[in-house]
């Protein structure tokens, strides 16, 4: 009896090993899921620099989350996983993906899906795209672009898979031009030092993205959130003698929300220097930035003309001109 029963949990031990070894090879033989980015086009206006892409990836009541790593010269890796089969995909995403904040997606179907975005700053050097377009391609070397509410591709784990995305602009672009009256330039010269841009009670923003088949971006809704002081960001820190032709001296991304714009001020650092060129003065100038930025659209990009240009010169100190900040 007991020469029967070691037989019968031998049987069972190499029974099971083979039952762990055939699910080792199943595992071993599944195929990679791979998914490859081989181009991106963005709307025109901005920055044109590239950099990492954070993807979502729904399909029924599934979603997945992977990067697309920017490696340099236009091009990417995959840090994604999906399982083998084949089926059909819808893809939303940001770039730049950056640790300051963290995005999600809810409400996604076959038409649609809302892609959250929290801790945004309220001003950056950066600009924030969404991916509202998608393009499924043969191989890498197809830069077709995508066409904007179109999200879907089909997926094949046998195979190589290719697409290309458009993306749209979240923030809105602040250039700033700078001149010198005729007048008061004959007299004085201007050393722009320092420029920045502070934004008072505003810590940070959480957006809500919809994006539409067909459309793209259907809706944005930017959620403020309070904070204490200042916040500030520094737009050109380097030394530059302004003349009487305007010259583009900096620029910013901003949130487009009028609740930032009541709270916006554009600060500058100057020096004052004689036609002799000795310097004998040091000034800085805050403009509330409301009004030039009354109606900014994401997406757009506007100019904002700085002059430094007393009207009456002489019944004005010379060490202490107005500038005036207006829309170009």
């Amino acid at each position: 009896m007991k020469h029967i029963q070691y037989i019968l949990m031998v049987t069972v031990i190499v029974l099971l090993a083979a039952c762990s070894q055939d699910v080792a090879d199943e595992q071993a033989q599944e195929p990679d899921a791979a998914l490859r980015l081989a181009g991106v086009t963005r709307s025109i206006t901005g920055d044109q620099e590239y950099s990492d892409i954070r993807i979502f990836l729904t399909n029924g009541t599934t979603a997945t989350e992977g990067l697309f790593k920017y490696a340099g010269e236009s091009s990417w890796t995959t840090q994604l996983k999906l399982k083998s089969g084949v089926r059909t995909y819808q893809l939303y995403g940001y770039m730049p993906d950056d640790a300051e904040f963290a995005g999600s997606i809810t409400n996604w179907n076959e038409n649609g899906a809302v892609l959250h975005i929290q801790q945004l700053p309220p001003l950056a050097t950066q600009d924030l795209c969404i991916v509202t377009g998608v393009h499924q391609v043969d191989n890498e070397s197809d830069k077709t672009a995508a066409v904007r509410g179109a999200f879907s591709f089909d997926y094949d784990s046998q195979r190589e898979n290719y697409i290309n995305l458009f993306l749209d602009h979240l923030y809105s672009h602040i250039i700033f031009s700078m001149r010198v009256g005729d007048d008061y330039n004959a007299v004085r010269t201007i050393k722009i030092k320092n420029m920045k841009l502070q934004v008072a009670d505003i810590s940070h923003y959480s957006v809500d993205v919809t994006l539409a088949n067909g459309v793209g971006i259907s809706s944005v809704v930017n959620n403020s959130m309070a904070g204490t002081g200042t916040r500030e960001l520094t737009i050109r820190d380097t030394e530059i003698t302004l003349t009487t032709t305007s010259t583009t001296v900096c620029s910013s991304y901003v949130i487009p929300a009028t609740t930032l714009f009541d709270k916006l001020s554009l600060v500058i650092e100057y020096d004052i220097y004689d036609k002799r060129g000795n310097k004998i003065a040091e000034r800085t100038a805050t403009n509330a930035l409301a009004n030039p930025l009354v109606g900014l659209q994401r997406g757009e990009e506007r100019t904002l003309q700085i002059n430094i240009d007393p009207s009456y010169l002489y019944d004005l100190s010379l060490n202490d001109p107005p500038i005036v900040v207006i829309r170009e």
